[in-house]
């Protein structure tokens, strides 16, 4: 039996531009313990009678409507990511950002972003202060091969 080909967590990378010409990628050390996406769809429902048994019951039709992608991370904070990512926040600015699958075989998902979700986090007594943030598309995400 073959087994399915896999990826480690930390070989997935959310690497954001530094917004230079030419771009810059790199992934933030604020997420270290955590990160994922997902592709997320609107869809419209309608529910579609069969005209020769009326009382039967009807399946539904659906139709995909719209298309996003959600990114998350997490991690121990990096005190010298704070205000770049309270200014990323506030300004409701894109940034450009690549989801790498850093292992040959694996995918890059390309597009622009918002920083929708920002939050610090876990302040305990002798405990370290986490982040969390989530990312939003704005507008269409391509995927490209990680050769």
């Amino acid at each position: 039996m073959a087994g399915p080909t896999t990826i480690n967590g930390e070989q997935l990378l959310i690497m954001i531009s530094d917004g230079a010409s030419p771009e810059v990628f790199s992934h933030p050390c604020l997420i270290n313990t955590t990160r994922g996406f997902s592709l997320d769809m609107d869809v419209t429902q309608e529910t579609i009678p069969d005209c020769d048994d009326p009382d039967a019951p009807a399946w539904k039709s659906v139709e995909v409507d719209g298309l996003s992608m959600t990114i998350t991370g997490a991690g121990v904070h990096d005190i010298a990511s704070s205000a770049e990512y309270f200014a990323w926040a506030t300004s409701g600015a894109n940034k450009n950002v690549k989801v790498k699958q850093n292992k040959a075989g694996g995918s890059i998902y390309s597009g622009a972003f918002k920083l929708t979700a920002y939050a610090e986090d876990g302040a305990a007594r002798k405990g370290k202060v986490t982040v969390a943030l989530t990312l939003v598309s704005d507008g269409p995400v391509t995927r490209a091969d990680n050769s």
